[in-house]
């Protein structure tokens, strides 16, 4: 039963955080962040490219934040992980029109864990593609 149609809410957004890991512009979904601080020491968590399998970037914490990231099916540290981006970190609304699930045979290859879908969105002239995560893979 889908309530939302039901009471006569249709939602035309998603709030996402999206920042930027090895070149690429990521998204996750804003109820899975918990918080983010910047980043001044190193901290347990892990560079958020190598999480997804990318390689890792070598860089200074200098302009990098960390995310603290809910995740449902864990029980470990009160189901967070905190991983190191770098910034900007920002929180905007995506069109839903905007936002293309991977196709099945594409989710069934794909090495970047936890990708769920794209998000293609004009910006200053010219399409930027948002790579949508779920923090509750990783």
């Amino acid at each position: 039963m889908d309530l939302a149609a039901e009471s006569g809410v249709i939602h035309e957004t998603l709030a996402v955080v999206r920042f930027c890991t090895g070149g690429w512009r990521v998204g996750v979904e804003a109820c899975q962040v918990r918080s983010s601080r910047p980043a001044t020491e190193e901290s347990p968590g892990g560079e958020f490219a190598t999480v997804l399998g990318l390689p890792a970037v070598a860089a200074s914490l200098l302009g990098r934040q960390y995310l603290a990231l809910k995740r449902s099916m864990r029980d470990e540290a009160e189901g967070l992980v905190e991983i190191l981006v770098d910034a900007p970190v920002e929180l905007l609304s995506l069109p839903v029109a905007t936002i293309h699930p991977l196709p099945p045979l594409l989710a069934a290859r794909i090495r970047l864990h936890g990708l769920r879908a794209l998000a293609m969105q004009a910006e200053a002239g010219e399409k930027a593609l948002t790579l949508l995560f779920d923090a509750d893979t990783f």
